[in-house]
C-alpha cells in the first residue's frame, strides 16, 4: 500500500467502488504478498547485512507470492499453487537462515543501526511465514472450491437427469479452511505490530503501518467469508426446503431496481440440490394488469400515485430492493395464494446473463442459439422485430431464460460462473433479499442488497430513471450526469444537471416503440439528502399537449405524467422515501435528440471539520442499466484550501474532476486544510 502525499491526486487510484472480494480474491493474496514484500525489502534490499540464506528465502517468499496472486486472478490456480509453494519454501529457507551462526551476522552486531534493525528480523520473518501459510489456504479454496473431487458442486447421484448438489459437507470444510486462514492472517499481523519502529530506518517505518493496515483488511476480508459459510447451509436448505423467486428484469424498460420484471422462475433448494419449479411470465399472475389493493408502507409513493404499478410485475419502482422485492413479494401472494412461500427473491436481468454466459456455456433453444455476445441482443431488440405477436414472443423469451437458469444449475463451467455472479452482484445486475433476518444481515454486509446507502454525515446523489413511455426504448438511449459542487462553510452548493440522449432510429418493431416511440419518455428521479433546499431548477417546457405523445414531436419538452411528476409551476413535487428527497420529472425525447434537466440545492453542514482539517464526502448510488451513466463530478474548494487530499480526482485549475462511468455505487472524499 502507497502511501500519498498532499496534493497527489492519483488519476489512476479509484475510491472505494464497494465490490465485495470473495474468499479466493486477489486483495487477499496482494495483502498477504505485502507481508512478505516487507520483509524482504527491509532485510535483503537495505539492511545489506543479512545472511544469503535469510534475505533469499525473503526475497524469494515475495517474488513468488506476488507472482501467485497475478496467477490467482487470472483463473490459473495451477501456477498459482506452484508459486505459493516455492513462497512457502522461501519462507522456511528465511526461518532456518536466523539460527545466528553466520559470520555476517557478528559483523552487523557490531554496527548499532544494523544490530537493532537486525533483531526485528524474527518478526518479519514470521509474518513472512505466516502469510504463506494462509496464502496456501486461500489457494487450496480457490483451486478446490469449484473443481476436482473436494468441489463443492458435485452431480447429485439421484438425479437421472444429470442434476448438481452443494455438498454440505464440503461447505463446512471450506468453513474450517477459513478459520485457519484467518488465524494466520492476524498472527503476522501480530508479529508486525510486535515490531520496534524505532530501531527501523526512518523511509521504512510507515511501510510497517502499511503492512498491518493490509494485515486488517485481509482479515475483514476473510470475515466477511466466514459470516457467509455460517449461513450458507440454511440458504441452502440444510433445515428444510427452501424457494427463493429468481425476477428477470427489462433494462430496456426501466424501473427503479433496473428494469420492467417480465419473467420469473421459482428455485427450489433442499439439502443443496436445487431444481426449478414452474415460473412465466409475470403475465400469468398479472392477469389483465390486475392491480391489487394491500397496505403500502409510507415510502411506496411511486405505487401509492401510480395505479399500474400496483401489482406483482410492476412493483419495483423504488431503487431500494429491500422495499421493492417486499412489495413483490406481498402482491404475488396477495394475487396468487397459491405460491410457495418465498425464503428470498433475487433480481437479475440481461447484463447478469452476460455476465454468467462464460459460466453458463452456449446453448440451443427452439427458435435461438444463445452466447455470451448475443443474448442481451436477442433479449431486448431481435426478439421484438423477430415475433411481433406478443403471445409468441413470451414465449420465446421464456425458453431463453428457462435454458439460462437450467445452464446456472448445471454450469459447463463452475468457476467462470462464480466470476461472473460476483462482478453482477457488485454492479447491482443482480440483487438479493433473502426474508430471513440473519441471512438478510449476511446479504446486507456484502452489499449486494441494492438498498439505499444512509450516507451519514455525506452528500448523497441517486439519478434514477422510469421508464413510463410504455417502450423499450431504454436500450437506445445515454445518459450523463454533470455534478458541480461548491463549498462554502459547512454547506456544499450543488447543480447537478442531468442528460438523456434518445438514440433510437428507424424503422424500429413496434412493440420496442410501445405506447410511444419514437418519442423516448423517462421520468427522472434525482435523490439528495433529505435536508437539501432546492433553490432552482431548469428544464424544457411544458408539452403543448396533455393528451397522449405526438409522435411527430421535434422538439423536446417536460410531460406533467405520471401523478407523482406532476409539477407546480416551476416547482417539482418533493417526495421522501428513506430519508431522501426526491425531485421528478418526466421529458419527451425525439428520435436522435437529448433533454437535461438541472436541479441548483444546498446541502446544509455537510462539510465537517476536525484537527484542522475539512472534508467533504459524496455518496453516490448508480441505477444498474445496459449502459451505464457518465458521471461528470467537479467539485471546487473554498479559497486557500492547502494540503489537499483527493485520492482518485485529477486537477483542473483550482478545481478537482472525476469523470468516469458510473457502474458501482462511490463513496468519494475529499479533505484540505484551510
Amino acid at each position: 500500500m502507497t502511501s500519498r502525499k498532499d496534493g497527489d491526486f492519483g488519476d489512476d487510484s479509484p475510491m472505494d467502488t464497494n465490490e465485495p472480494e470473495g474468499f479466493g480474491s486477489p486483495g487477499l493474496v496482494a495483502a498477504l504478498a505485502t507481508l512478505a514484500a516487507l520483509a524482504a525489502t527491509l532485510l535483503w534490499v537495505h539492511m545489506l547485512v543479512s545472511p544469503w540464506r535469510l534475505a533469499s528465502g525473503l526475497v524469494d517468499a515475495q517474488r513468488n507470492l506476488r507472482r501467485a496472486e497475478k496467477s490467482l486472478t487470472a483463473g490459473a490456480t495451477k501456477l498459482a499453487r506452484y508459486y505459493t509453494l516455492a513462497a512457502a519454501a522461501g519462507a522456511r529457507r528465511a526461518e532456518q537462515g536466523l539460527d545466528g551462526r553466520s559470520p555476517v551476522y557478528a559483523l552487523a552486531r557490531m554496527i548499532p543501526t544494523a544490530r537493532d534493525a537486525l533483531g526485528e528480523a524474527r518478526h518479519f520473518v514470521a509474518a513472512a511465514g505466516y502469510s504463506s501459510d494462509a496464502a496456501k489456504g486461500t489457494l487450496d479454496i480457490a483451486q478446490n472450491a469449484l473443481r476436482g473431487p473436494d468441489k463443492l458442486i458435485a452431480k447429485d447421484p439421484d438425479d437421472p437427469k444429470g442434476g448438481s448438489q452443494i455438498r454440505l459437507e464440503r461447505v463446512a470444510a471450506v468453513a474450517e479452511t477459513l478459520d485457519d486462514v484467518r488465524s494466520n492472517i492476524k498472527l503476522a499481523k501480530r508479529e508486525l505490530e510486535a515490531v520496534d519502529v524505532k530501531k527501523l530506518p526512518r523511509r521504512f517505518k510507515s511501510d510497517v503501518a502499511d503492512g498491518i493496515e493490509s494485515a486488517n483488511d485481509a482479515d475483514e476480508t476473510v470475515a466477511d467469508a466466514q459470516a457467509g459459510f455460517a449461513v450458507l447451509p440454511e440458504i441452502l436448505g440444510a433445515d428444510g426446503p427452501r424457494n427463493y423467486l429468481f425476477g428477470m428484469q427489462n433494462s430496456a424498460e426501466l424501473r427503479g431496481t433496473g428494469g420492467a420484471m417480465l419473467q420469473f422462475k421459482i428455485l427450489s433448494i433442499e439439502n443443496g440440490k436445487p431444481h426449478l419449479l414452474d415460473g412465466g411470465s409475470v403475465y400469468d399472475i398479472d392477469k389483465n394488469r390486475q392491480q391489487i389493493t394491500i397496505p403500502l408502507p409510507e415510502d411506496a409513493w411511486y405505487l401509492a400515485g401510480i395505479d399500474d404499478a400496483q401489482r406483482f410485475g410492476n412493483a419495483n419502482w423504488s431503487p431500494d430492493w429491500p422495499l421493492s422485492a417486499k412489495l413483490t413479494d406481498e402482491y404475488a401472494h396477495a394475487t396468487k395464494p397459491d405460491l410457495p412461500k418465498f425464503d428470498g427473491i433475487i433480481a437479475v436481468d440481461p447484463t447478469t446473463m452476460q455476465n454468467l454466459m462464460p459460466g453458463v456455456g452456449q446453448y440451443e433453444t427452439k427458435a435461438s442459439y444463445v452466447t455470451t455476445n448475443r443474448v442481451i441482443y436477442l433479449l431486448l431488440y431481435k426478439a421484438y422485430a423477430s415475433y411481433p405477436i406478443a403471445a409468441v414472443r413470451r414465449v420465446v423469451l421464456g425458453d431463453i431464460v428457462d435454458g439460462f437458469y437450467d445452464g446456472m444449475l448445471k454450469p459447463k463451467h463452475p468457476t467462470e460462473l462464480v466470476r461472473g455472479m460476483g462482478k453482477s452482484l457488485a454492479r447491482k445486475h443482480m440483487q438479493v433479499w433473502l426474508a430471513d433476518p440473519a441471512e438478510q444481515a449476511f446479504v446486507e454486509r456484502m452489499d449486494w442488497d441494492g438498498a439505499l446507502q444512509p450516507a451519514t454525515n455525506a452528500d448523497y446523489l441517486n439519478v434514477v430513471q422510469q421508464n413510463v413511455g410504455g417502450n423499450k426504448l431504454n436500450y437506445f438511449e445515454s445518459q450523463t450526469t454533470a455534478v458541480d459542487v461548491a463549498l462554502d462553510g459547512p454547506d456544499a452548493r450543488v447543480r447537478t444537471n442531468v442528460t438523456i440522449h434518445n438514440g433510437v432510429f428507424l424503422p424500429q418493431p413496434r412493440w420496442s416503440m410501445g405506447d410511444t416511440g419514437p418519442i423516448h419518455q423517462p421520468m427522472v428521479n434525482v435523490y439528495v439528502p433529505g435536508d437539501a433546499q432546492l433553490t432552482g431548477v431548469s428544464v424544457p417546457p411544458t408539452c403543448a399537449s396533455t393528451q397522449p405523445v405526438d409522435r411527430t414531436l421535434r422538439e423536446v419538452c417536460r410531460r406533467d405524467t405520471p401523478a407523482p411528476a406532476e409539477w407546480s409551476g416551476d416547482r417539482p413535487p418533493e417526495h421522501s422515501e428513506l430519508g431522501k428527497k426526491v425531485w421528478p420529472v418526466t421529458l419527451d425525447i425525439p428520435a436522435g435528440m437529448e433533454a437535461s434537466a438541472t436541479f441548483d440545492y444546498v446541502v446544509p453542514g455537510v462539510v465537517r471539520t476536525a484537527g484542522g482539517r475539512s472534508t467533504y464526502r459524496l455518496v453516490v448510488q448508480h441505477q444498474p442499466k445496459l449502459r451505464p451513466e457518465t458521471l461528470e463530478l467537479r467539485i471546487t474548494l473554498p479559497d486557500g484550501a492547502e494540503g489537499v487530499r483527493a485520492p482518485g480526482f485529477k486537477r483542473d485549475g483550482g478545481a478537482l474532476v472525476w469523470d468516469k462511468p458510473l457502474t458501482t455505487d462511490l463513496s468519494l472524499e475529499v479533505s484540505w486544510r484551510s
